[in-house]
């Protein structure tokens, strides 16, 4: 989210952050000087960090997951534990730590646990989308005339349906995978055939078989867990966990962030000590950059570049 760098050159008032304000900064870069005077240059942004751009950066609407995920986090979010299991091939995966419902939002922590795993054929099959009409009706099916197994997985392998009209989406993969033999003795697609073409909502899918493999099914509980009934909230909560609090600052350090928060502060010598300093509490765990900073009582989305 880096903004474009302001040359130091340019003296000028920055913008008051809070109650400070400041003027230009000497000993700074900008980029067009950067790659032949100050080739190790470090550049630090501040963006400020709204209720909705928080919510956009680290959650995600529950119908925003994939269709393996979305269902069984439903399940969860409406159950007194805030759990719920399901077996299958394809396991839920959020692939987001915060998962929100509305329209009042509330933002809950998810999370998975994978147990009693066993393994199974599965029968893999290459996935065109919107393909020509065959010359003839041989191996044709609707979709809603598919034995229902057979319609989650293909459900879950694409994730969400409308990306069978998306533009330029024209392929996916999928892996019809049964543990119970009568399911699997029902299944359209097991044993293999070569070639089917389906049709799904008004679009026409040619399947190819790829090949046929073992694979695991495994049982996934996930969990829920209420961490804000607001966007303000959430704010705070990533704030708590992700973010760190810029206090006592030097001048020096506070000239560095009213910049970087105006535009982008370069750094031409990454180890003078006020920006060593300030880089170091910009860390946590594994020196790994802070997502939010708290800077005269306002939150930021932090930008390091390059991050240590």
């Amino acid at each position: 989210m880096s903004r474009p760098s302001l040359p130091c050159s340019r003296r000028r008032a920055l913008q008051a952050v809070g109650s400070v304000a400041v003027t230009g900064l000497a000993g700074c870069l900008g980029p067009s000087e950067r790659s032949d005077q100050c080739p190790n240059s470090v550049h630090l942004s501040f963006d400020e960090a709204t209720p909705v751009g928080v919510s956009n950066e680290f959650s995600t609407p529950v119908d925003g997951l994939g269709h393996a995920t979305r269902t069984v986090v439903a399940d969860a979010l409406g159950s007194e534990s805030g759990e719920a299991t399901v077996r299958g091939y394809y396991s839920p995966k959020p692939h987001t730590d915060y998962v929100v419902t509305g329209p009042q939002p509330r933002y809950y922590r998810v999370g998975t646990a994978d147990h009693d795993g066993t393994t199974v054929p599965g029968y893999e099959y290459a996935v065109d989308i919107d393909v020509d009409e065959p010359a003839g009706d041989d191996h044709r099916l609707s979709f809603p005339d598919l034995p229902p197994h057979d319609r989650e997985s293909l459900r879950d392998a694409i994730g969400n349906s409308h990306l069978i009209h998306a533009p330029h989406y024209d392929s996916f993969a999928v892996t019809f995978a049964y543990e119970r033999a009568d399911a699997r003795t029902r299944s359209v697609f097991v044993p293999e055939r070569e070639t089917w073409y389906l049709e799904w909502e008004d679009t026409l899918l040619r399947l190819t078989f790829s090949e046929q493999r073992t694979v695991e099914i495994t049982t996934t509980t996930v969990s829920t867990e209420l961490v804000a009934e607001s966007p303000e909230a959430f704010v705070e909560h990533v704030g708590g966990e992700r973010g760190v609090v810029l206090d006592g600052l030097t001048d020096r350090q506070r000239e560095i962030v009213d910049q970087a928060v105006d535009g982008t502060y370069t750094d031409c010598e990454p180890d003078s000590a006020a920006f060593e300093d300030l880089r170091d509490r910009l860390s946590i765990g594994s020196d790994s950059p802070a997502a939010l900073a708290r800077y005269d009582g306002q939150w930021y989305f932090t930008g390091l570049e390059p991050p240590r």
